[in-house]
């Protein structure tokens, strides 16, 4: 259970670091450095300050026990002109203990000093750094944009292209579908204009039973003639009998 689980952590690992790879935009990333290093540059220069300001404090607190140290050694010049030696000997004493305390502030301001020292050698290099950073971050982010902008193009013409084809051979169908009509058209007005050679027989075929019909009808009037004729002559035969009986 234990392995399964591990191989689904590390499919999902993986599946996410491609996800992440396809939405990362190179420039975001660098100009992310690029803030980090101006950050680290603004905060080596705000310790500087703070080191230049401490550093600053303590010599004025050596200025001020040399100030100090320098009186009692008056004091004790003053005491012993007076005949004092014991106030001579209290200001010595002072004067003593204050230039041990100059001396442990001269120390401190001795480190204080190199500590600015590393801080300020490490920021011109950071500035040497973020100077070049910058350069090849502007470099980087044109070349990137040339990249981008040929791949948007080449996608571009890739569809244009799929696009044209695609039309092309619409066009050619339709075109062809065109050509098809017109060719059927064509036929059919040679049809029409033309003799129909397959309908001939047909046709004397009708012509023939045209003209038997009318000869029929013409030997039925001719005998509906004839035996009208002799229907009117018995009936005039009858008439001239009738005649002659009346005589």
């Amino acid at each position: 259970m234990a392995g399964l689980m591990e191989r689904v952590k590390t499919i999902l690992g993986a599946k996410a670091n491609r996800v992440l790879d396809a939405a990362e935009d190179p420039t975001e990333t660098v100009e992310y450095s690029y803030q980090q290093m101006q950050e680290a540059l603004q905060e080596t220069k705000r310790h500087i300050l703070e080191v230049a300001t401490a550093k600053k404090q303590l010599q004025m607190q050596v200025s001020t026990l040399q100030q100090k140290a320098n009186q009692y050694a008056l004091d004790a010049k003053d005491a012993v002109k007076a005949g004092r030696d014991d106030l001579a000997t209290q200001a010595l004493s002072l004067k003593s203990s204050t230039d041990q305390q100059i001396q442990d502030m001269q120390k401190h301001v001795e480190d204080t000093q190199g500590e600015q020292d590393k801080l300020t050698a490490a920021q011109q290099k950071l500035e040497t750094q973020i100077e070049s950073f910058r350069s090849q971050k502007e470099v980087m982010k044109a070349q990137y944009s040339a990249a981008k902008a040929e791949v948007q193009v080449g996608e571009t013409i890739h569809g244009i292209t799929q696009h044209a084809n695609d039309v092309s051979g619409a066009l050619q169908r339709a075109q062809d579908k065109i050509t098809h009509m017109q060719s059927k058209a064509s036929a059919l007005d040679e049809l029409e204009s033309s003799p129909d050679i397959g309908a001939l027989p047909q046709s004397n075929t009708d012509s023939i039973r045209q003209q038997l019909d009318a000869a029929n009808r013409n030997s039925n009037v001719q005998d509906e003639l004839a035996k009208l004729k002799q229907e009117m002559q018995q009936s005039g035969n009858q008439l001239g009998e009738t005649s002659e009986k009346s005589d």
